[in-house]
């Protein structure tokens, strides 16, 4: 298999469930999951190192997202952003 090539059942391999427990990992991470399925990909992340992995991925991406939108645009940009809106609100009403 080359580097390219994504693994059989996705990041895991393992075989349980590997595609289901990535496909909700950021409802997961994000603590929207009721509280069944949390478990059960709790559980998954514990017995798959494929998968543990991935979650390590997507948590530090997480993390750089959140550091990166700290910053407030400055006033002049907010209030050019401003006015297009009300040009372009005002135009779609004619």
């Amino acid at each position: 298999m080359s580097e390219w090539e994504e693994p059989a059942a996705h990041a895991g391999g393992c075989g349980n469930n590997c595609t289901d427990a990535l496909d909700r990992l950021w409802e997961y991470l994000d603590s929207e999951l009721p509280e069944l399925d949390a478990q059960t990909v709790r559980t998954h992340l514990a017995e798959c190192r494929g998968c543990l992995e991935e979650y390590d991925v997507d948590v530090v991406v997480k993390h750089l997202v959140k550091r990166g939108c700290q910053e407030v645009a400055p006033e002049a940009l907010r209030v050019r952003i401003h006015e297009q809106l009300t040009v372009m609100r005002v135009t779609a009403t004619d």
